[in-house]
This record gives structure tokens, C-alpha cells and sequence, in this order.
């Protein structure tokens, strides 16, 4: 079995190639995402800290729902853009999939490497969740991070 591929690194290859397949340029795409011209190949070199609010821009911008941004699967068809508070579906998902496997937010911290307060903020929506940390999150819980999006 391969090792697990980081959220980073899935994000940054899945922008390059929806980004190709439409033939959009990097500065192009952050035009019409509303994103600084270098901030797309900033994530495209797999840079730490992309806000979940940066990833709807793009997702916006690509008529591309962003758990295909996130999905590991090559074979995924994509899928248009479905409007959704990324930060509201990550707290509802995170606190659902952490209660199903019987985890207190301190077992999900300790796992996770983040602070329990974070956890805490996560599901509380009072903290803009970065890309990096809900893969950290995912991988605690066992599942991929765009599940967390759904």
C-alpha cells in the first residue's frame, strides 16, 4: 500500500491539472478567484497554510466543487461547484465522524498533533481552518480530508 499522500501535495497537483484541463494560466486563475497573482503558484509548489476560504475562491473560480481539489482518487469525475460554507461542513463533519469513533476532543488533539483548544475552535467556528490542518485532522480520524467538505 502506497504511503499517504499529504493534503498539500493532493491539492497542489489536482489545481495544476483542472487548471490545465481548462487551459487557465496561474495569474489568470487567481484573477478570477479574487486571489494576489502568485497566491495559485504558491499552492502549486505545495506551500503550508492555504485557508479553506482560499480553496472555495478557487473552487468558485473553476466551477469545481473542492472535495475534488482534495480527493486522492484520479479516476473522480469533476464536479460543478456546489455553494456550502466549507467552514460549517468541516465543525459538523469533524464532530460527527470524532463522536462515531468515540473520541474526545483531547483523544483527537493528542492524534492529531493540535492543540485541544483548536479542536475545540474547529468545531466551534471560531478559527478559519487551514488545508494543512484538516489533513492532520483526517488522518486521526482515519478518513481523507475532503470527506470533512461533504
Amino acid at each position: 500500500m502506497p504511503a499517504p499522500t499529504s493534503v498539500n501535495t493532493l491539492l497542489a497537483k489536482n489545481l495544476v491539472a483542472h487548471r490545465n484541463r481548462l487551459g487557465v494560466s496561474q495569474v489568470a486563475l487567481a484573477h478570477a478567484a479574487g486571489l494576489a497573482a502568485n497566491t495559485v503558484g504558491h499552492i502549486e509548489t505545495k506551500a503550508p497554510g492555504v485557508r479553506l476560504e482560499t480553496l472555495s475562491r478557487l473552487s468558485i473560480a473553476l466551477d469545481l466543487d473542492p472535495t475534488v481539489l482534495l480527493n486522492s482518487d484520479d479516476e473522480v469525475t469533476p464536479a460543478p461547484y456546489r455553494v456550502r460554507d466549507l467552514d460549517d461542513c468541516v465543525a459538523q463533519n469533524l464532530k460527527r465522524f470524532r463522536n462515531a469513533r468515540g473520541l474526545t476532543q483531547e483523544d483527537l488533539s493528542t492524534r492529531s498533533g493540535l492543540d485541544r483548544k483548536q479542536v475545540y475552535k474547529i468545531e466551534s467556528k471560531n478559527v478559519s481552518v487551514r488545508v494543512d490542518t484538516l489533513g492532520a485532522v483526517a488522518e486521526a480520524l482515519g478518513i481523507q480530508a475532503w470527506q470533512l467538505l461533504v
